[in-house]
């Protein structure tokens, strides 16, 4: 690992600063409700992320390590095997705010905010965008110094998931998809129309009621379990970190994810038979983002895949329904 300089300003004050090396450890950590970039300025994204963790109840570190030039920020919390979370292609760590705290009570859990998401800095990731995204996860898990763990990724993050196990099965002790993409073509129209160049830095551009719409018609189904407050929380969290984005890098990856088509990277079904590691499927049924019919391609084509459906739920169980989800995640994992 690298020596590291001091940060630059950058984004939302999180500057990438200069290193030797590709990777650096541990650059700043705190407790996460009082996370604030260099120069003791919170950002909305910051302060937005506090709402969420504190609504959780969630007592965690933030920390920030270097890959590839880049600032990435993470969340810790508990102790004992480490277990990775990776989220989608919106918000960031905090995302996984209803299940951080019993998560942590068996691990020490993990949670990356993806580049260009949440406090950290953007990277330019080449397609293939799971493959490129697999290669900083790996640089990132090298960065904070884990050999091995359990890994969870949810919509992107699980397609990213999926590739650093093809990558270094060694690593990842087991894999758990959450509503994953990277199992089939099928999206919903808009994603579709967002990979078409100048539709697509339109669709793209982020307003409080777009990322509202987003939230009820395609990233949730049943939210019944989330009280005004949470709702609100979410929207707030989403929105803060897609406005502080690199809009431009956002379409570019956008059009690197999917065509009018669908999907660009789908993992084919020798790629899924080949897998060696141990794999929970777990899925909304209503999910309106990615069809039940991807989990049942890759429950039949992963080796010993288990499955679980969870009825009524959409796209994000960890905020829909993270009983459920837990109780599926831990007998999984601690297993």
């Amino acid at each position: 690992m690298g020596a590291v300089a001091e940060p630059a300003a950058g984004r939302g004050g999180h500057g990438a600063g200069r290193h030797r090396g590709r990777f650096a450890s541990l650059t700043t950590e705190g407790d996460a409700a009082a996370a604030a970039p260099p120069g003791g300025t919170t950002s909305p994204v910051a302060a937005a992320m506090r709402r969420l963790l504190a609504l959780g109840g969630v007592e965690a570190k933030s920390r920030f390590a270097y890959v590839a030039g880049a600032r990435l920020h993470y969340l810790e919390a508990g102790a004992g095997e480490p277990l990775v979370l990776l989220q989608g292609a919106s918000g960031g760590a905090a995302n996984w705010y209803r299940v951080l705290g019993p998560l942590a009570a068996h691990f020490r859990v993990l949670a990356l905010d993806l580049p260009g998401f949440g406090l950290s800095d953007p990277l330019n990731v080449e397609a293939p965008l799971g493959a490129g995204g697999a290669e900083v996860v790996s640089a990132w898990l090298g960065a904070a110094a884990i050999e091995r763990c359990a890994l969870v990724g949810t919509s992107l993050g699980g397609l990213l998931a999926l590739r650093l196990a093809q990558r270094e099965p060694g690593r990842v002790r087991r894999l758990v998809l959450l509503d994953a993409v990277g199992l089939g073509r099928e999206l919903p129209l808009l994603v579709r129309c967002a990979g078409l160049p100048g539709l697509g830095r339109l669709l793209l551009r982020p307003t409080r009621s777009g990322t509202a719409w987003l939230f009820r018609r395609l990233l949730t189904s049943d939210r019944s379990r989330l009280d005004a407050a949470h709702q609100a929380a979410l929207i707030d969290y989403l929105w803060s970190s897609a406005r502080a984005g690199d809009a431009r890098g956002m379409a570019r990856a956008v059009r690197r994810f999917a065509d009018p088509g669908g999907q660009r990277e789908v993992l084919t079904d020798a790629e899924l038979e080949a897998l060696r590691v141990p794999v929970l499927v777990v899925w909304g049924e209503r999910d309106r983002f990615v069809p039940l019919a991807h989990a049942l391609r890759a429950a039949a084509r992963i080796p010993g895949a288990e499955l679980r459906i969870l009825a009524g739920v959409g796209h994000s169980p960890n905020w829909e329904a993270p009983e459920a989800f837990l109780a599926a995640a831990l007998a999984f994992t601690r297993s």
